[in-house]
């Protein structure tokens, strides 16, 4: 399952709370599927600095990606509403024993643009795959596009299971 979201978006987080730690429970945690995150940073500078913050953290600190990506999305506060500046971003991250933050600030500065042409290469991707905002899950050949209940996805993930 590929999954499209953007740590601004609003609708991200509700899946981020509702949805998602279901859906690790059930089938991650499980075996059964893994969930590919593809950062999309589309709403605004806050949205790009988390990318890079995000993609400095999986480079030193995977076994804690999770976490951090979870603390984000707990601390996001409205679109662009003020939280979400590389100094937020970076405090956040001091506060997730194992992970260096200093480190994650120089990355995000010395690798910004290879950091950036990822992102790009995974919103292209879902441009051409049908993601057309964020939330967005790719699950067999089926994009599913914008928040949507646990027993949604769980049928598209069922289906394509009991298919192999």
């Amino acid at each position: 399952m590929a999954y499209w979201f953007d740590y601004q978006c609003p609708f991200c987080k509700q899946e981020e709370e509702t949805v998602l730690p279901r859906l690790i429970a059930d089938y991650v945690d499980t075996g059964k599927v893994k969930i590919v995150l593809k950062g999309v940073t589309f709403l605004g500078p806050d949205s790009v600095t988390a990318g890079l913050a995000s993609k400095a953290v999986w480079e030193i600190a995977p076994d804690k990606f999770r976490e951090w990506h979870k603390a984000m999305f707990d601390k996001q506060d409205d679109e662009n509403a003020g939280w979400g500046k590389k100094e937020d971003i970076v405090a956040l991250t001091k506060t997730i024993a194992g992970i260096d933050a200093a480190k994650v600030d120089e990355l995000m500065t010395s690798k910004a643009a290879a950091y950036q042409q990822a992102m790009d290469a995974d919103a292209s991707e879902g441009a051409t795959m049908g993601v057309g905002g964020t939330p967005s899950f790719l699950i067999g050949k089926q994009m599913i596009v914008g928040a949507q209940p646990y027993d949604q996805l769980k049928a598209a993930i069922d289906g394509v299971l009991a298919a192999k």
